[in-house]
């Protein structure tokens, strides 16, 4: 018990450091972005507050993990250099004891993380949006947001990988129709233009095509190319600035939006994807425990250095498995699976690696 405690107390301090060190970092990287779009619109001081507080979960939620692995890198890592993991062995008594207590603090917070990402952090972002709403900004792009689906255009869901200015790649879009299937366009790029008139907005669309499935006979459809391909809509009313959005929507409202788009025939891949990527962003502090825990025993040279080095290493590797299986998903490639992949590839080797060790 007495060595449990001390293993805890080792662990804490360079949490807490970590905590402190990634927090500061993505609030630096993300603040910065949000200040200059609300200063733009005619923000006061009050509203960037507001937008910090707001942010908070979405720190917490990516720092845990992170604070979580460079805490045992760095924890178990003195106790290795030092030759008390020696020193406890030659008691007859199990590295892997010092590990019980992490990893069970881990899971504890894996646990919080999933509250924090199924219900406080997408109201943080719900709230940012509207704040931002409120400022009465009409620009296009605060309606055309890259890699999200969008319903505000009567008629009109519409899915856009990415958005540079008014550049467009990557664009889906489900025309809503009385009866039978939408009537699905694809373009590889476009171009946001001004509409004929006041209160509206053309896309240009370019080197794509238009499904149309006959009324009588839904599941045949003909299909039309397109070199060019002119979209008028409609801007939606300034309420529907703060309609929610998937990373606005708790893992239940998710669900609810899967049942409708399953009726309407649309495709609900992005839907499946951030469901599992509030999941397998919670339980990221588990897998870096796994994989940590016997890493921190077998690196006995470098100290605090390398466990620095190491912690960066298997940040960037995760984060970079996560942003691929999260791109993956959102274009219907196994959307229940792939934001798990680093969760899984990053776990199974620490498993194997605890076995060695016992």
């Amino acid at each position: 018990m007495i060595l449990k405690n001390y293993v805890i107390a080792e662990h804490l301090k360079p949490f807490l450091l970590g905590l402190f060190v990634f927090a500061f970092i993505l609030f630096m990287g993300n603040m910065g972005e949000l200040v200059k779009t609300i200063m733009t619109e005619r923000g006061e001081a009050i509203v960037v507050l507001k937008c910090f507080l707001y942010l908070i979960p979405y720190i917490i939620s990516y720092s845990l993990p992170m604070a979580v692995l460079l805490s045992i890198l760095l924890a178990l890592g003195k106790l290795n250099s030092d030759n008390e993991i020696t020193a406890i062995k030659a008691c007859g008594l199990n590295p892997i004891q010092l590990m019980t207590p992490v990893i069970l603090f881990s899971v504890f917070l894996s646990l919080l993380c999933v509250k924090l990402n199924d219900s406080i952090l997408p109201k943080a972002t719900y709230a940012t949006r509207k704040l931002i709403a409120s400022l009465g900004a009409r620009k296009p792009s605060i309606f055309l947001q890259q890699r999200t689906l969008i319903e505000d255009f009567e008629n009109y869901v519409i899915y856009i990988w990415k958005v540079k200015g008014n550049y467009l790649h990557g664009i889906h879009i489900a025309k809503l129709r009385e009866k039978g299937l939408p009537i699905s366009i694809v373009a590889t790029k476009g171009e946001i233009l001004p509409g004929p008139k006041e209160g509206m907005i053309t896309l240009k669309l370019m080197e794509g095509t238009i499904d149309e499935s006959e009324l009588d006979e839904p599941y045949r459809s003909d299909r039309t190319s397109f070199n060019q391909y002119y979209l008028e809509l409609r801007l939606p009313p300034q309420e529907a600035l703060v309609s929610k959005r998937p990373k606005d929507m708790s893992i239940r409202e998710l669900k609810e939006k899967i049942v409708e788009f399953q009726k309407k025939k649309i495709d609900i891949s992005p839907l499946l994807t951030e469901i599992n990527r509030k999941l397998s962003l919670a339980f990221a502090s588990l897998s870096f425990a796994l994989i940590a825990s016997p890493l921190a025993l077998r690196v006995s040279k470098g100290g605090k250095s390398m466990g620095f080095g190491l912690s960066l290493f298997l940040i960037i590797i995760y984060y970079l498995l996560f942003t691929a299986g999260q791109a993956l998903g959102e274009k219907g490639i196994l959307p229940e699976v792939s934001v798990w992949t680093p969760n899984i590839m990053l776990g199974a080797v620490g498993i194997i690696l605890l076995w060695r060790t016992k």
